[in-house]
């Protein structure tokens, strides 16, 4: 979870980063679903796998009903990113930047 507080801490300092279901991380998993306002998230998702080699998953995630319950649905669904017990506190800032890097493509379309 530590890995966790890294990662929300650095996707809600980007600007245009839209984070979903994340008032706290109590009783929380190490899964952060977000969007980059103005951007399709799979486009997200192909940019940060083809640009940045970091994996993650796009779309409704097999909860489509979550996704109509938050408002997702209708942009086809969110990023999602899972933190496993091999990811590094490197892996996370490295996932930030590349968030953060795409966020700014968009500033300047």
């Amino acid at each position: 979870m530590r890995l966790a507080r890294i990662l929300l801490d650095g996707l809600r300092a980007i600007p245009r980063v839209k984070l979903y279901c994340l008032d706290s991380l109590e009783n929380h998993i190490a899964v952060l679903a977000f969007n980059v306002e103005g951007l399709d998230a799979a486009d997200v998702g192909t940019m940060l796998d083809v640009d940045y080699g970091i994996a993650c998953r796009t779309g409704l995630h097999c909860a489509p009903r979550v996704h109509e319950q938050i408002g997702t649905d209708k942009i086809h669904g969110a990023v999602r990113f899972g933190i496993g017990p091999f990811n590094t506190e490197e892996h996370i800032r490295t996932a930030v930047e590349a968030v953060g890097k795409v966020a700014a493509l968009r500033a300047k379309r």
